[in-house]
């Protein structure tokens, strides 16, 4: 009986991960510098729609800017504030709506040894873009 009842639970465990995953967005680029490629931010927002607002006079989405110009992942509904690097250390964010936490996010990949390429390939971005609009 026991083991029926751990098979039929599976599923429902199967489903559960599934539906959380969705809420996941996924890193857009990847990188060969680690063996993660990516770095995680987990966030306690649970509605990703809030990283669909516009960074800064930018044409680009905070999920965008994090995703692919940050190598970022982004893991909703978390316990807490969080972003992991490639190698694996954990930083604790402060911030708690997505446009600081972009910012904080985008502060904290500055300061890394890869990431201070992507901050300045992203500011050479902001200016283009500031000057198109």
């Amino acid at each position: 009986m026991k083991k029926l009842i751990f098979l039929l639970s599976i599923p429902l465990i199967s489903f559960g991960q599934s539906i959380n995953q969705e809420e996941d967005l996924p890193a857009l680029r990847l990188s060969n510098n680690f063996s993660k490629p990516y770095r995680v931010l987990k966030t306690t927002i649970s509605d990703k729609s809030l990283f669909q607002q516009y960074y800064n006079n930018t044409n680009l989405t905070l999920d965008y800017v994090i995703r692919y110009h940050f190598y970022t992942s982004i893991d909703l509904n978390s316990e807490k504030n969080q972003l992991i690097s490639m190698d694996g250390t954990k930083f604790n964010l402060s911030s708690k709506n997505a446009l600081d936490l972009t910012d904080e996010v985008i502060s904290l990949v500055s300061k890394m040894y890869f990431g201070e390429k992507e901050f300045k390939e992203f500011e050479e971005l902001k200016k283009k873009l500031k000057n198109k609009y």
